[in-house]
């Protein structure tokens, strides 16, 4: 997997409390988004003010789990609806993607989707340590979603990765799988990064990101005790098709969900019931 960070991460204090500088930025963006889509909302359906427009937002959002910064920024790119009817009239529906491996495959969100995936890269690979990641808002970093076998501590060190100092901060960015046969001698791992995953017992990481034509959308990665161990080659490529399939799904629901979730938004004119 990865470590937090290969470059040097500024920090700062809010109100007596440590904060990182690059958080702070990420919040205040999103922040911004929020309220430029809120005054769209306020003229276009005549709601009374941000907070209203923000809370319809958050609604539509919540209501098809899509992320409300990233509704917005959608509502922001879109073009504007027509008329009281269907914010996208000429739509094509399109059926999900082939999923083999999750139970209840119709019904799963992405949340689900990727301890799914997690849980069948694990069991796939034989490694009873695994993590599986998310691209950030800024497409430049990952986002720990989910760690199988390992401490709060590393879940805390490797909740947010990024740079090319890491197996998954390199699988991210070249778009292929990377090994790693032992983290001692790679000479990838900062020495914090290093020495959280030796305190894990890993020596040696499989790295493979969720990628596809539309793009990246995470990591997912299995670790050993042993160093030189690594999966098969027929596991490999097996890890590889689940890694493109959750892809694909994921790009499918996301474009789905917050097409949907904009009609929602244009079908209730900001102003949902309750």
């Amino acid at each position: 997997m990865s470590g937090d960070n290969g470059i040097q991460r500024a920090s700062t204090a809010v109100n007596g409390q440590p904060t990182d500088i690059d958080d702070l930025l990420t919040h205040l963006r999103d922040r911004a988004t929020l309220e430029h889509a809120a005054g769209v909302l306020m003229a276009r359906y005549e709601l009374a003010d941000v907070t209203t427009a923000i809370q319809a937002l958050r609604i539509a959002a919540l209501r098809h789990h899509v992320g409300s910064n990233a509704l917005a920024r959608a509502l922001l790119v879109a073009p504007r609806p027509w008329g009281d009817g269907r914010w996208f009239p000429p739509r094509v529906w399109r059926s999900a993607p082939e999923l083999d491996f999750p139970s209840a495959a119709s019904a799963i969100r992405p949340a689900g989707l990727l301890w799914a995936a997690l849980d069948r890269v694990t069991d796939r690979a034989q490694a009873a340590q695994g993590d599986i990641q998310s691209v950030t808002t800024s497409r430049t970093g990952l986002k720990l979603e989910r760690a199988e076998g390992f401490s709060t501590e590393f879940f805390q060190h490797f909740a947010h990765v990024e740079g090319d100092a890491t197996a998954c901060g390199i699988a991210l960015r070249v778009r292929e799988p990377v090994m790693v046969a032992d983290v001692t001698k790679s000479g990838i791992f900062d020495r914090p990064a290093l020495e959280a995953l030796v305190v894990e017992k890993v020596r040696a990481v499989y790295s493979v990101p969720l990628s596809g034509p539309n793009g990246c959308a995470g990591v997912v990665s299995v670790h050993y005790h042993r160093p030189g161990q690594t999966p098969s080659r027929a596991t490999r490529d097996e890890l590889s098709r689940i890694a493109s399939q959750t892809a694909a799904w994921l790009h499918w629901y996301r474009r789905t969900a917050t097409l949907d979730a904009l009609e929602d938004l244009h079908r209730h004119r900001g102003r949902f019931p309750g």
